[in-house]
C-alpha cells in the first residue's frame, strides 16, 4: 500500500473523508490494461486461434473472381460515332436515336441473361470433391449432361457421378436410387430425360467421383443477374463497363462475352428484323399492285369487247321487257308466300289443334297435300269417336297421337316449302336489280371508260414508287451494324475478389481479441461478489483501512515472531500503523470486528489483529463475542467450557474469563463459553458493560470479534461499547449488495468509526491492488512463506496467472 492510498484508506480526520486525486476515466483504463496484461496468454491464444481460423478459410474458401469488360456505345448526344458511320447513315431509311442509359438497360434484362443461360446451359453445375472441399470445375469435365425434356420449375437437386472408365458410370441422388447406365445413354431423372456424353478430349479414370447440381433456369437467371453489374464510368463518354463475380474465371470471361454477342447480335437483328419486315410489306405490295394494274388493263380490253355501242336504244328495250316479267313471277311469289305464312300461323296456334286445316289456304304441293288430307281424316275421326267415347279412351288417345305426329310433319313440310318460296324471291329480286342496274349504266358507259383509264395511270405510278424503295431498304439492311463495339473482351482479375486476405486476418485478429475480451467483461459485469476496488468504492462510501492478501496458510494466526517478515504480516503491521489515525483518543482501545456473513475472515483478521498488537509491546486481549458460532477457541484448541456466557450468567468470574492464549504472551484471550440459547439478551446484561470498564482499564487494546452484523444484531448491541469498527469484507466472496450494510453502519452511525478491511486479496493487478499490500511491495505474494521476491519473465507470469 503506498502512501496515497494510505491517505484515502486511513477513514476520515476530524469527521472528513479523504479522497483520490486519480479520475474515474484513468482508473478504468489501468483496470482494463491491468486485466489484459494479467490475462495475456488467453489473448494469445485467442489471437492464434483466430488467425488459425482465418488461414484455413481462406485456403479452403472458394474464391470469387471479378471479370471485367467494356464496351463503346454510338450515343448521339455524346458523340462516339464509328468510323464510315456517317456515309452509311446516310443511305439508312430506319435512323433510331440510341443513347447509353437505355443500352445499359438492355445489357440489364432478363431476357438476355436467359438466352445466355440457355445456350451454355449454365443451369447445370459440375463440381469435384476433395478432401476437404467442394470446388465447381468448368472445361475440363470427361462428360456433360445434355436435356432432352426439362421442367421449367423445379427443386435444386444434386447428383453423384461415379465414373467405372470408357465403359459407363454409376448416378445417384437423394431422392432417386442408383443407375448404372453407359455414356450416351438416356436417363430418366427427376428433373426431366438427360444424356449423359462422354467428352472425349478429356481422360476419365474409373472410380472418380463427380457432383452435377441441377437449378431452375429462373434460378440461374437470378443467380447470375445478382452477381452481373453495370456502370458507366462518366457521364460525358459513352463507355459502359461490365463486370461479373464468378468462382471459376474461365467461366466467367465466358458468360460475359456471350452476353456482349448476344447483345450485339440482337441488336443487329432488330434493325434488320425492321428493313426485313419493309421488304417484306413492300413485295407483297408490289404483287397486289402488280395485280391490280394488270387487272385494270384487262378490264379495259374486256370493257370494248362486252360493251358495244352501236344500238343501245334496241339494248334498252330489251332490258325493260326482261324487267316487266321478273316483277310478274315475283308477285306471283309473293302472294305464294303470304299464303303459306298464314297456313303456318294458323297451324302453330294450340287453339287450332283440334280444328281441320283448311283448304282453301291449301299449296299446290302433292306432298303437303297428301299431309293434310291424312290430317283432316284423322281430326274427323275423333270427332266421331268422341261422340261415344271419352278422351281417356285408349283408341282416342291414339288418334291423339297421330294427329300430334302429322302436325309435326305438317310444320315441317310447311317449312321446306316456305323456304323454296323465299329463295325463288330472293332470286328474282336479284335478276330484277340487275337489269334494272344495266337500265341505269348505259348513259354512263362512257364515264366509265375514262375511270378504267385514269387507274391505270395512277397504278403505273405506284408500282415505280414501291420498286424504287425496295431498293433502298435492301441497301439500308446491308449497312446495319451493331451499335456497340467492343473495346475490352471479358477478363478476370488475377487476385480474387473475395475473400480478401488482409481483411479475413484482419477479422481473425479482431475475433481473437474480442473473444477473451467479451469473456472477462461478461465475467465482469454479471459477477454479483466484490473483485476490484472501485466494486467497493461505487456501493460504499466508508473507508477501507487496509487489505490482507491471501493466505496458503492453515494456522489461524499468522502473525508470529519467525514469520514476521512475511508481506501478510507486513499488511497487519499496515493494519496496526492505521489504528492510530482512528483511535486517536487517549482512552480509545476498543475495536469491533465484524462482516455482513459468516466465512468472510472476521476471527482470521481479530485474532492476527490482536497477535500484531501484543508484538508491538502493547497488552491485547481477545474477546470471542460471536456467541452463535464461535471459531477462535476451536482454531486455536482452547477449552471453551467456561467464558463469556458462563460469566454473564454468573457462574464465573472476571478473573476466570480472562486466560492467557498462545498467540503472544501479551495476548489474554476471553472466550465465548457455551452457546447460550439467548444471545443477544445476554449482551444487554449490566455484567457486560462492568466487563468492558474493566478491560480498559487493564488492557491498551480489547479486539472484539462479534458475530456478522448482516445476520444479527449482536454486533450494534456491542457498538456502545467499541470505539472503532472494522467491517471485514472478502475479495471474490461478499456480495456487492452486502456492502449496503457498511453504508447504512457509515451513514446512520449505528456504529463508530466504520472502517473498511479487504480480506482474501489475490495478487492480481486487474483487481485495482497493485502488486503489494502495505509495504510489500517486492516481497512477493502473501502465500510465500520465504519470501523471495518474484521471479521475472515468462515462468513468473504463467505462475502467477496460476495462483491468481
Amino acid at each position: 500500500m503506498n502512501s496515497s492510498d494510505n491517505m484515502h484508506l486511513n477513514g476520515h480526520v476530524n469527521g472528513q473523508t479523504f479522497k483520490s486525486d486519480s479520475t474515474d476515466s484513468k482508473i478504468v483504463v489501468r483496470r482494463i490494461v491491468d486485466k489484459v496484461i494479467s490475462n495475456w496468454y488467453w489473448f494469445v491464444l485467442s489471437l492464434i486461434l483466430g488467425v488459425g481460423i482465418a488461414m484455413a478459410y481462406l485456403r479452403y474458401a472458394n474464391p470469387d473472381y471479378k471479370i471485367n469488360a467494356k464496351i463503346i456505345v454510338k450515343d448521339d448526344k455524346k458523340g462516339g460515332d464509328f468510323p464510315g458511320q456517317e456515309i452509311l447513315s446516310q443511305l439508312s431509311m430506319f435512323n433510331n436515336k440510341d443513347n447509353v442509359d437505355n443500352e445499359v438497360e438492355v445489357l440489364k434484362s432478363r431476357s438476355l441473361m436467359e438466352k445466355v443461360v440457355h445456350d451454355l446451359q449454365l443451369n447445370v453445375l459440375y463440381t469435384e470433391s476433395g478432401r476437404i472441399k467442394t470446388a465447381e470445375i468448368f472445361g475440363n469435365v470427361p462428360f456433360k449432361l445434355h436435356w432432352v425434356s426439362l421442367r421449367d420449375t423445379l427443386i435444386p437437386n444434386d447428383y453423384q457421378v461415379i465414373t467405372k472408365g470408357e465403359q459407363g458410370f454409376e448416378i445417384s441422388s437423394k431422392g432417386m436410387g442408383k443407375i448404372n447406365g453407359k455414356w450416351g445413354d438416356t436417363l430418366k431423372l427427376t428433373e426431366g430425360a438427360a444424356v449423359l456424353t462422354r467428352e472425349w478430349q478429356f481422360p476419365v479414370d474409373a472410380g472418380h467421383k463427380y457432383g452435377i447440381q441441377v437449378i431452375s433456369i429462373d434460378n440461374a437467371v437470378a443467380n447470375y443477374q445478382k452477381n452481373f453489374a453495370i456502370s458507366v464510368p462518366n457521364k460525358q463518354v459513352s463507355v459502359i463497363d461490365m463486370s461479373l463475380i464468378s468462382t471459376v474465371p474461365a467461366k466467367g470471361e465466358l458468360i460475359v462475352n456471350s452476353l456482349i454477342n448476344a447483345y450485339l447480335h440482337a441488336n443487329v437483328e432488330d434493325k434488320n428484323r425492321i428493313a426485313d419486315s419493309t421488304i417484306t410489306f413492300i413485295d407483297r405490295r408490289l404483287v397486289v399492285v402488280s395485280s391490280e394494274l394488270s387487272g385494270v388493263e384487262k378490264d379495259i380490253q374486256q370493257f370494248k369487247q362486252d360493251n358495244n355501242l352501236a344500238d343501245i336504244t334496241e339494248q334498252s328495250k330489251a332490258l325493260i321487257s326482261g324487267t316487266t316479267d321478273f316483277a310478274k313471277q315475283l308477285t306471283e311469289q309473293e302472294v305464294n308466300l303470304s299464303v303459306i305464312k298464314s297456313l303456318e300461323s294458323y297451324i302453330k296456334d294450340d287453339k287450332n289443334n283440334t280444328r281441320i286445316v283448311p283448304t282453301a289456304l291449301i299449296v299446290q304441293d302433292p306432298t303437303f297435300m297428301s299431309l293434310v288430307e291424312k290430317y283432316n281424316n284423322l281430326e274427323l275421326e275423333r270427332e266421331r269417336l268422341l261422340m261415344t267415347n271419352t278422351e281417356a279412351n285408349p283408341v282416342v288417345k291414339n288418334v291423339d297421337i297421330q294427329i300430334a305426329g302429322l302436325r309435326a310433319d305438317l310444320q315441317t313440310s310447311l317449312g321446306t316449302y316456305k323456304r323454296g318460296v323465299e329463295v325463288s324471291i330472293r332470286e328474282l329480286q336479284t335478276r330484277s336489280s340487275a337489269l334494272n342496274s344495266q337500265i341505269h349504266q348505259v348513259p354512263g358507259k362512257e364515264r366509265i371508260f375514262l375511270d378504267y383509264s385514269r387507274q391505270q395511270a395512277i397504278k403505273q405510278e405506284l408500282y415505280l414508287f414501291l420498286l424504287k424503295r425496295r431498293e433502298e431498304s435492301a441497301i439500308s439492311k446491308s449497312s446495319n451494324m451493331a451499335i456497340a463495339r467492343v473495346i475490352d473482351p471479358a477478363k478476370s482479375e488475377p487476385i480474387p475478389f473475395k475473400p480478401k486476405h488482409s481483411l479475413v486476418i484482419l477479422i481473425g485478429l479482431l475475433v481473437g481479441i474480442a473473444i477473451p475480451s467479451l469473456c472477462l467483461y461478461l465475467k465482469d459485469i454479471l459477477s454479483t461478489r466484490i473483485a476490484y476496488k472501485n466494486d467497493i468504492k461505487e456501493n460504499s462510501p466508508v473507508p477501507i483501512l487496509a487489505e490482507i492478501g491471501h493466505s496458503e496458510y492453515k494456522d489461524l494466526v499468522v502473525v508470529k515472531k519467525e514469520n514476521s517478515s512475511l508481506p501478510l504480516v507486513e499488511q497487519f503491521r499496515a493494519i496496526r500503523t492505521n489504528l492510530q489515525f482512528v483511535l486517536s483518543g487517549k482512552n480509545e482501545k476498543i475495536i469491533l470486528v465484524t462482516s455482513s456473513m459468516s466465512g468472510e475472515g472476521k476471527s482470521f483478521i481479530a485474532t492476527n489483529l490482536a497477535a500484531v498488537l501484543a508484538l508491538s509491546g502493547k497488552k491485547v486481549v481477545l474477546m470471542e463475542m460471536d456467541l452463535r458460532k464461535p471459531k477462535i477457541s476451536l482454531n486455536l484448541g482452547v477449552n471453551n467450557q467456561t467464558g463469556f456466557s458462563t460469566y454473564a450468567i454468573g457462574k464465573t468470574l472476571i478473573e476466570d474469563v480472562i486466560r492467557p492464549s498462545d498467540i503472544h504472551p501479551n495476548c489474554s484471550l476471553i472466550t465465548s463459553g457455551p452457546i447460550p440459547p439467548n444471545p443477544a439478551e445476554l449482551l444487554l446484561l449490566e455484567k457486560t458493560e462492568k466487563l468492558f470498564e474493566h478491560l480498559r482499564q487493564e488492557f491498551d487494546y480489547i479486539i472484539v470479534d462479534t458475530a456478522p452484523v448482516g445476520l444479527v444484531t449482536d454486533g450494534q448491541l456491542l457498538a456502545k461499547y467499541a470505539d472503532a469498527t472494522l467491517y471485514i469484507v472478502r475479495q471474490g466472496f461478499t456480495f456487492k449488495a452486502q456492502l449496503q450494510i457498511s453504508r447504512d453502519l457509515y451513514l446512520q452511525r449505528k456504529m463508530p468509526k466504520v472502517n473498511l478491511v479487504v480480506n482474501d486479496v489475490k495478487m492480481d493487478r486487474a483487481s485495482g491492488y497493485g502488486y503489494g499490500y502495505g509495504y510489500g511491495y517486492g516481497y512477493g505474494y502473501a502465500g510465500d512463506t520465504d519470501g523471495s521476491k518474484p521471479s521475472k519473465g515468462l515462468k513468473s507470469r504463467l505462475q502467477k496467472s496460476k495462483k491468481a
